[in-house]
């Protein structure tokens, strides 16, 4: 009757008030039916009878999620803020999807105190990936940072989020640090190579993507490693066009690398061709992160059947206010009017390399 009068247009609050107490009466050990008398108080207008119902409801359920959230709900409209972080931090380690919105909520409420939201997320790994991913996107990399360099790297590989928090970083700007953690994750260790993988001896990374070799599907060539022609070791890229007119590649290989601003740097690889037929062969392209402009791009691909080949391409890393920057390496393809002749044929490239000069 009191959760029923609640709901009702012109409601009785008065009446709500005796029949949830009187419902406590008959069932003093139901917490529920402390939560719904302490909705009726609180619309009432009278918060402090709300906060004492719903600390009489956590004393019967103290580990019960909904008891904690309403309590800590009800804290922080009161100003509370120090005294909602416990019945909070109870409440999101019974409910993980809680976590979120809250640190939303308490993030506003501190006015931006990461120690507050770190009470909160407490020392669940899973909870502490999230605090890492919020932080991130509050614009508070550092100590994002720190979260999630606190975390077990097990944990870390096992999680899908960690691929997410890397990706966060990296639209942030963040490239030293997201490529650290990269290679903590992948196991690259110390490598002093600023392009991974250069020669394809190493399996592509499904999991871990953002400084390796990423392949997008497209309708003019076929990519594959290629296990039976190689320049050094036993891999290469094989590039299979489909003899489709008007040939474009764009982003469909690339390799997102780490470079530091203002510096010189030579890029290297080395390309194989058998009946290469174009209007104009592929070049290989460094562009700037998140712009399609080309810094710097290689001649194009000799046309016909010839073994393999150097190709170069010399550049200089953009200029930010940052010790680190990106660049991306691609193989892109593109006509020169609407519409131009098919391109046919096979490349391999093998052995990529960058440089400082």
């Amino acid at each position: 009757m009191a959760a029923a009068e609640l709901t009702e247009t012109e409601r009785d609050l008065v009446g709500a008030r005796n029949h949830a107490q009187h419902a406590i009466n008959l069932s003093p050990y139901d917490y529920r039916i402390r939560i719904t008398e302490a909705s009726v108080e609180e619309a009432d207008g009278d918060r402090a009878a709300a906060e004492a119902t719903l600390e009489a409801a956590r004393s019967l359920a103290p580990n019960y999620w909904t008891v904690n959230y309403r309590l800590g709900n009800l804290l922080i409209r009161q100003g509370k803020l120090q005294q909602s972080l416990d019945p909070f931090r109870v409440a999101v380690a019974g409910n993980s999807t809680l976590l979120p919105g809250t640190l939303d909520l308490l993030w506003r409420a501190s006015r931006n105190d990461v120690k507050v939201i770190e009470t909160v997320a407490g020392s669940n790994p899973r909870a502490r990936l999230t605090l890492a991913q919020f932080l991130v996107k509050a614009s508070r990399p550092a100590e994002a940072a720190g979260v999630f360099e606190s975390i077990d790297v097990d944990t870390l590989r096992a999680s899908q989020d960690s691929a997410t928090f890397l990706n966060s970083l990296i639209a942030a700007g963040e490239f030293g640090v997201a490529r650290g953690f990269w290679a903590k994750l992948v196991g690259a260790g110390d490598s002093s190579a600023l392009l991974w993988n250069g020669s394809f001896e190493t399996d592509l990374l499904k999991n871990y993507p953002q400084f390796d070799w990423a392949f997008t599907r497209s309708e003019y060539a076929r990519f594959t490693i290629d296990g039976s022609v190689a320049h050094s070791g036993s891999k290469s890229l094989k590039i299979e066009f489909a003899g489709r007119d008007t040939t474009r590649l764009d982003n469909e290989i690339k390799q997102l690398v780490l470079v530091q601003p203002g510096k010189h740097y030579e890029l290297e690889c080395y390309v194989k061709t058998d009946g290469l037929e174009s209007p104009e062969g592929p070049r290989v392209v460094v562009t700037g992160n998140g712009t399609s402009e080309a810094i710097a791009s290689s001649d194009p691909v000799a046309q016909g059947s010839n073994d393999w080949q150097r190709m170069v391409v010399d550049f200089v890393a953009p200029t930010v206010n940052s010790d680190k920057t990106a660049v991306v390496v691609s193989i892109k393809r593109k006509p020169k009017f609407s519409y131009d002749e098919p391109t046919r044929g096979t490349l391999w490239f093998d052995d990529f390399a960058i440089k400082e000069q």
